[in-house]
């Protein structure tokens, strides 16, 4: 199971204790790169929102008057996030002047070496239906069972909800790995919602003819996660981080990065 940066990183960096220590020295370049008018900027091309974070980085581009050259951002991890941080450094320090679609949650802990920038976008979790009797949560019947995208925020957030009511009051969960699937399941009526991130959800029903027999409902009684999503410097860079920063704060307050979540179908605010 292949677990995405924009998830990983929630999971790694609440791990750092555990195993987050630098990456060897040996991989490590302390030179600095003198690159003019450009800027490397990383991005999870596998990951779902991947259009959306070269849309900004090109944004951020412009506002900064640098030509904006995409390289490869560090994916395919499994979902321990084991090794992440270590080839996230590792990258950072030899590819990437901003790493995009990081997630960057309250109460995470950043290594020394990471920097986190303005983030850009909210975005929410979702939770959807069939049934067109169903308007919230509250009106599926606490025997059926509920999908939750595996290792995710959402799912954790979920567990959360649960843990916090009655026995009685808790809707049962089956997590899966396989977003796909699980919207298979609910059109065969094994499951009666699914909670997936609302970019997720778009992209799984992009094409399918019966998308609109889909509904997002309303999470109530409950609430869902969001992801607040933003980029990673380098903390040598505190120049460039600066630059970055104040180039995000225009483009959330000329409505440039609204713009961008309209055409690509991201539900959520700009900023956070």
């Amino acid at each position: 199971m292949i677990f995405r940066p924009i998830l990983a990183l929630i999971f790694a960096l609440n791990c750092v204790a555990a195993y987050g220590q630098n990456a060897p020295q040996i991989y490590l370049d302390n030179t600095r790169r003198i690159q003019g008018d450009e800027i490397r900027v990383c991005v999870d091309d596998t990951a779902v929102g991947a259009p959306f974070d070269r849309a900004v980085a090109e944004a951020i581009g412009q506002a900064l008057f640098l030509n904006v050259v995409f390289d490869k951002s560090p994916s395919g991890f499994p979902i321990n996030g084991g090794g992440f941080l270590e080839e996230l450094q590792i990258r950072m320090n030899k590819n990437c002047d901003l790493v995009m679609g990081m997630s960057l949650q309250t109460g995470n802990l950043y290594p020394d070496w990471v920097s986190p920038t303005r983030v850009y976008a909210t975005v929410p979790y979702v939770l959807a239906a069939l049934d067109p009797s169903y308007e919230s949560l509250s009106d599926i019947p606490n025997d059926h069972f509920v999908g939750t995208s595996l290792g995710s925020s959402g799912e954790w957030a979920f567990i959360t909800a649960m843990s916090q009511r009655a026995e009685g009051q808790r809707w049962k969960r089956l997590p899966y790995a396989d977003k796909a699937l699980m919207l298979e399941r609910l059109r065969d009526g094994r499951l009666s919602a699914i909670l997936l991130w609302q970019p997720m959800l778009q992209k799984l029903l992009s094409g399918d003819p019966d998308a609109a027999d889909i509904r997002v409902i309303s999470p109530e009684p409950i609430e869902v996660a969001t992801v607040r999503v933003g980029g990673l410097v380098s903390s040598r860079d505190d120049f460039l981080r600066s630059q970055i920063d104040s180039a995000i704060d225009a483009l959330i307050q000329d409505g440039t990065i609204s713009m961008i979540m309209d055409d690509l179908g991201f539900e959520g605010t700009p900023g956070g």
